[in-house]
This record gives structure tokens, sequence and C-alpha cells, in this order.
């Protein structure tokens, strides 16, 4: 009975990862035929978010407890791939670490959508830059740097990634501190709690 409970749960996890991979393929479909900024915008942005859940559910469904390093190592793998052809290299640093089910997914998000935005705003006109990620074991909880060696302040846009990054920050009961300046590049330093005090 047990085997039989597990064999269904490895199939529904791998239909899982299949609808992220369509999904992915179907925004892939739309983003060729759309020409409007903002529709290429938002449909890049679900394009991200998906690719973090694909990544981080592969770990997830894996067998054996998850590391967020190794994740880490993913996302920085995909994003390496993203910026082929530019002179952008991403460095990761993280600390091994056993999280709680319910940092996972929000912290997969969060790293996935802080590299995507030094990707796309940090190195305009094919600007060489660096961007380095830092993952460790801090005294009540963990902490996340994201920071890149791009154009600065000039890369800071006001809408959905950094609201939704803080968003998610709030909701684990964290804390995100942004510093920058023109031609500086950005840093973003967050802090999180391993003990949820968010609301759901």
């Amino acid at each position: 009975m047990a085997a039989i409970a597990e064999d269904r749960l490895v199939e529904l996890q791998g239909r899982l990862l299949g609808g992220y991979q369509l999904l992915q393929t179907l925004v892939g479909i739309r983003l060729r035929s759309v020409t409007d900024p903002e529709s290429v915008r938002h449909l890049s942005w679900l394009s991200d978010v998906t690719a973090a859940m694909e990544l981080i559910g592969r770990r997830m469904t894996a067998k054996g407890s998850l590391d967020f390093a190794g994740y880490l190592d993913d996302v920085a793998a995909f994003w390496s791939r993203a910026c082929e052809g530019r002179p952008v290299r991403i460095d990761v640093r993280g600390q091994s670490t056993l999280l709680p089910d319910s940092h996972l997914l929000p912290l997969a998000i969060i790293t996935h959508e802080l590299i995507s935005n030094a990707c796309r705003h940090a190195f305009p006109d094919d600007r060489r830059g660096l961007i380095a990620v830092a993952f460790s074991r801090a005294v009540s909880g963990v902490s996340l740097v994201v920071r890149d060696s791009g154009i600065g302040a000039g890369a800071l846009t006001p809408g959905e990634g950094l609201s939704l990054v803080q968003g998610l920050v709030e909701h684990l009961g964290g804390s995100m501190n942004i510093e920058t300046a023109p031609g500086a590049g950005v840093g973003v330093r967050i802090r999180l709690p391993l003990q949820t005090t968010g609301t759901h």
C-alpha cells in the first residue's frame, strides 16, 4: 500500500513539473506574437515566476532534504543561459541550509525576481558586469544578498518586481534594504526569520 501511494505521489509530482514546462512553452509562444511593451513585460514576468517554481519544484520532488544552496546553483545556471552572449557573469555563494517548507517557494521567487531585475535592467547597451548572490544563515534566520555592478539607481524602476519581493519578504516576517547610487550598482539585502510571522 505504501509503495502504491509513493508511486502515485511521484506521478503527481511529474505532472506538476510538466505543467510548469507547458506554461512556460505557452508563454514563450505568446511572446513571439506580442509587440505591446506592457504585454511583453507582464508575460516575461510570468515566464520568470514559472521558471522559479519549476526549478524549486524539481528540488522539492527529489529524494532527501532540500538544500537551498543547490537551488541557487540551478537559478544561476538558468540566468547564465539567459544572458548567454552578453558580458554578464553570475556568481553564487550559498551556505548549505535547510529551510522550512513555508520559505522554499517564496524565497525561490524572491531570488529569481532579483536576479531577473539585474539581468534585464542593470547592464544596458551590452555593458559588462557581475551579479553576485550570497545566501547564509544569520543569527535568527537566513540572509540573502543580491548585488550587481550595473548602472545603479537608474536601473530601479517602480513596478511589480520590487513590490512583489517586498510583499513576499513581509509575508515571511522579514526585512529588505536596498543600497544604490548612480553608476554604483544595486544591492538588495534580505533577512528572514525561520519562524514566519506573516499572515495568509
